[in-house]
């Protein structure tokens, strides 16, 4: 059986170490990172590929393979790449599954729709500023957040692309902190008290992405927590989920498109549908 798995997060992982486990199951794997690449199994009976996919790579790489399915583990704010699997998928008539983390979490922080409305709320709050958005919106918050580069901090993952990221957003070197997570509540209080950090942004990435640890560091030093929500609401399947789907089907093909499979089958979407014959219509 051979599976295509869109990873660069726990999940993904956590999926292709699982998936192995089954008998005469062949894995790509896509991550659209070097950095991301490198976390995944080493394993004869997976393939990796470390580069950023579009829609048109992504059908060509089904169209050529003969996938029995596509799992989307990808990112829950890389919303554009989960609309491209989907639709890629749809439009080569591969099933596709979502696997998702747990729902959104309510609370007492500061909740911002987008990255913009996360950085005009600091504007209006003083002191220092700790991003752990990732690099890639940086650029976004220098443009609109004061004193961008007397006040900010950012944490990024230390890798030569993301230390570039924040380099060229104007973050200065000395206020660049590159760490791989996860991080606990204690490291994130000791960098937070190190820098007088009085607001700390993040995403609501779920446990997997130390979410509880931020804002319990943020809450226990009396900083502002401003939480970016999450670009879309999604339905789908755990990886445990998933997993048995896969088990199923390595025991007898079939049974997944029989419905057997929990979750939301987005590849069928209207919008991932919709998003194909777009794409379809601007090639020609």
């Amino acid at each position: 059986m051979r599976v295509l798995v869109f990873a660069g997060t726990t999940e993904g992982r956590q999926l292709a170490e699982g998936a192995l486990r089954l008998p005469d199951v062949e894995l790509t794997v896509c991550a659209a990172t070097a950095y991301g690449g490198s976390l995944l199994p080493d394993h004869p009976r997976v393939r990796v590929s470390a580069t950023r996919l579009d829609l048109p790579a992504m059908r060509a790489l089904m169209s050529s393979e003969g996938f029995d399915v596509v799992v989307d583990c990808t990112h829950p704010y890389a919303d554009e790449a989960s609309r491209n699997v989907a639709a890629a998928a749809s439009a080569e008539g591969v099933s596709c599954w979502r696997v998702v983390r747990e729902g959104e979490p309510e609370g007492p922080w500061l909740r911002c729709a987008s990255t913009d409305d996360a950085a005009r709320a600091l504007n209006e709050v003083e002191g220092n500023v700790l991003l752990t958005v990732g690099a890639q919106e940086l650029g976004r918050y220098a443009s609109l957040v004061d004193g961008f580069g007397d006040r900010v901090w950012a944490r990024v993952l230390p890798v030569e692309e993301s230390i570039a990221q924040a380099r060229a957003a104007g973050v200065p070197v000395r206020r660049i902190v590159a760490l791989q997570g996860p991080f606990s509540q204690e490291l994130n209080e000791a960098l937070m008290r190190e820098h007088d950090i009085r607001a700390l942004v993040t995403k609501a990435s779920g446990s997997q992405g130390g979410f509880w640890q931020k804002v319990r560091a943020a809450e226990r030093l009396g900083a502002t927590c401003v939480v970016v929500g999450r670009p879309v609401r999604e339905d789908g399947m755990s990886v445990d989920e998933a997993l048995r789907g896969l088990r199923r089907m390595a025991d007898g093909r079939g049974a997944a498109a029989s419905g057997a499979v929990p979750g939301r089958s987005v590849a069928t979407s209207g919008a991932a549908r919709e998003t194909a014959r777009s794409n379809e219509g601007g090639r020609r």
